[in-house]
This record gives C-alpha cells, structure tokens and sequence, in this order.
C-alpha cells in the first residue's frame, strides 16, 4: 500500500512541476530546467526501479526462408480467464502467430502508481497458464499492443507513464535490440523466399497518439462511443519518425503486406477508438499506399470485442483494401452476430460479438488467400477469400 501510494504522490508531484507548482524550491530546481513532460519528469525515478520485469517463455524463431501458408491471429486476451483457446490454435498448425494488443489486461486497479504494479501483475499471470506457455513455447509469434496493455484504457502519447510501459513490453516479449533503440514499439519482419515474401508491419498506434475528441456529455450516452474524429492538422496517430518508417518500409519489396493495426482502420460506423478518430492520419494512410503503389497490403486489427471484414476501394490502388477484425480471444461481450447493433455498408458480412480467432491461408499457386474467423473451438463462423496479388 505505501508503495502505490507514493509511487501515486510521485506522478502527481511530476504533473505539478511542469505546471509550476511545485512547492518552494530545491537545490535540483534551481539549477536544472524544469521537466517539458510528464515522462521527462518520471525518467530520474524509473532508473532507480529494480529492473527485474517479467519476461515470457522462450519463443522459437520464425526462419526467414520460411514459406508461409498459414497465419493465425487474435487480440484482446483477459489473462484470468480461460484459455482452452491455445491448444485449439495450436491444433490449425499455424506457422505463426499475431497477437495484436489488449495481449493483457493490466491496467485494472491501481493505474495511476507510476510504477504501474497491475501491469507486470498481469503479466506475471499470463507466465502462469498452462495453455498459453505451452502455445508459447511452441509457435513462433510477433506482437503490438493496445491500450490495456499500454497501461490505460484509450491511452495515447500523453500517457505520463508511457515510457516505463514500454520497457515492461519490451522485457517481457523480449523485444529486438532496434525495437529497444528508439521510441515505441513498432517493427517489421519479411519472411520467405523471393515470389512468396510476406512482410509483416506492427504499427504503434498507442506511443505517439494525439489526444482524443470526446463528445460533450449527455445523458444517455451515445450507443456507440464518445468519440469524434480529431480534425486538427497537427493531430497524429503515428507520430512523424513512424510516419518516416513505414515509408521506408513500404518501399521494401514484398509479394503480400500484412499491416497490423491495434485498432480498426477502415470502418467510420462507430466512435469509439479507431482511424476513425484520426480521418486525415487515414487518408494519409491511404495516400501512401497509393503513392508506393501497395495493392497488395491486408489490414489486421483487434480491440471490439467483435469481430468481422471491412472492404473499401481507394482512390489510385487497383485492388480493394480489406481489414479484417479479430477480438476477442476470451473476452466477448455478446452471443453471436450483433450487426444490427452497428450498421456498417464497410462491412461485409456479420458482427460477431464471440470468442474468436482469426486464419490466414495462402495458396501461392492460385494467387487467393482465405481469411477464416473462427470460435474458440476451432470451428468455421466466416471467411472471405481474397485476392490482393498482383
């Protein structure tokens, strides 16, 4: 208890000193420049944390001459609860998978201690399941976060424990060292030989995030989020040095794209959190795919505790874009389709409010790859093939 609650006095002292307010004055304060953020100010504290953090099973690599034919993904994973899941994946023979945020959910109970206990609490948790350390240890795997593993829920760049968030993630998927060199967590791999190469892109849509628009409130409270899309001109998702990247790595030849996003892309039928929020990050988006000539890119996202496919025909790409949504792997909030809930002409089928997990399988041969979502126990809810070759 005295840890949090210091720890909690701590955060609020950092938010005082960059207002000003800190009472009376240090030897520190007299000499150094006050902090310009909250992260700046928590950097002196965080290098006095035991830096034992919780680390993962060993993972076994993914060979990069690797041809893939199937991939597996999921998202929003709440660690207390059952996790019969694993062994049902495991069972498809994937050669990877995705696991694309809300990986844990640790930012329930004391999330304003800056040490963040709840976080690595969560974390410690996961290490504990049978299922999961078995899957673990056994199919190689890449991974982003969203925002319950990022510390807050709809948290972005002005996150003031951020920073410390990221080096729990780094430490327990045991991140590579250019992850670690530089701010946020995105990354890529391409895997396979050349005419088979699929590039994987985990974008950090949580790190560098522009702060959200919310709705005045009302009661009752809109059906389908608070949120209104952020049109300012400065407003990013990215933030400009991943901006840079993702060009960088566009331009990079590969035969399919498969470009993880925590949150949804396409879809502008709801507001909670998604690109949605961010309409000119998305048409950026779209833009560059169409300025590198992309048409070969398929969306992965999580977070709705539902899930379904997204089409939408972009100006200057040749192919349509699709998204396809998988969440949640055990923590649905409903019993079967609840399209009528959230009408959506981008969607092109159900809204499935169930435990579920997404498959990617690729027929090199026939140039088409299916995408399956599937329950829990490994059963067919609903696929759509798809062609994004050239």
């Amino acid at each position: 208890m005295t840890m949090r609650v210091g720890t909690s006095i701590l955060a609020t002292s950092a938010m005082l000193a960059l207002s000003g307010c800190a009472a009376g004055p240090s030897p520190q304060t007299a000499t150094s420049p006050a902090p310009h953020s909250a992260q700046e100010a928590l950097r002196p504290y965080y290098a006095t944390l035991d830096s034992r953090l919780p680390v993962a099973a060993p993972n076994p690599a993914l060979p990069g001459d690797t041809v893939l034919t199937r991939i597996a993904f999921g998202s929003c994973q709440n660690e207390n609860r059952a996790m019969a899941y694993w062994d049902v994946i495991a069972a498809q023979k994937p050669q990877a998978f995705l696991l694309i945020g809300d990986n844990v959910y640790g930012d329930t109970g004391a999330q304003w201690s800056a040490d963040m206990p709840t976080l690595t609490a969560s974390y410690r948790k996961l290490s504990t399941r049978v299922e999961w350390d078995r899957f673990r240890r056994s199919v190689p795997m890449m991974t982003i976060w969203d925002d319950h593993d990022f510390g807050a829920n709809d948290a972005g760049g002005s996150f003031a424990f951020k920073e410390y968030a990221e080096k729990i993630y780094e430490s327990y998927w045991s991140s590579s060292a250019e992850v670690k060199s530089r701010p946020g967590v995105y990354e890529s791999h391409i895997v396979g030989p050349e005419g088979k190469r699929v590039q994987f892109i985990l974008l950090d849509t949580r790190f560098f995030r522009s702060d959200l628009v919310r709705m005045p409130y009302h009661d009752p409270g809109p059906a389908l989020g608070w949120y209104l899309p952020n049109e300012d001109r400065q407003a990013t998702l990215l933030g400009e040095a991943q901006w840079r990247w993702l060009a960088d790595e566009l331009a990079k030849p590969a035969d399919l794209r498969i470009i993880v996003s925590s949150t949804q892309v396409i879809t502008s039928a709801h507001n909670f959190e998604g690109w949605t929020n961010f309409p000119r990050e998305r048409d950026k988006l779209y833009r560059l795919l169409a300025e590198k000539q992309v048409n070969n890119a398929l969306f992965l996202s999580g977070d709705r505790h539902a899930a379904g496919f997204y089409k939408a025909e972009v100006k200057g790409l040749a192919k349509p874009l699709w998204d396809f949504t998988s969440s949640s792997l055990n923590l649905s909030f409903g019993k079967g389709d609840n399209g009528e809930r959230e009408p959506d002409p981008a969607r092109t089928g159900g809204f499935w409010a169930i435990p579920n997990f997404g498959q990617i399988d690729i027929d090199w041969n026939a140039k088409k790859v299916r995408l399956s979502l599937r329950r829990d126990d490994g059963s067919l809810i609903e696929e759509q093939v798809i062609n994004p070759f050239g």
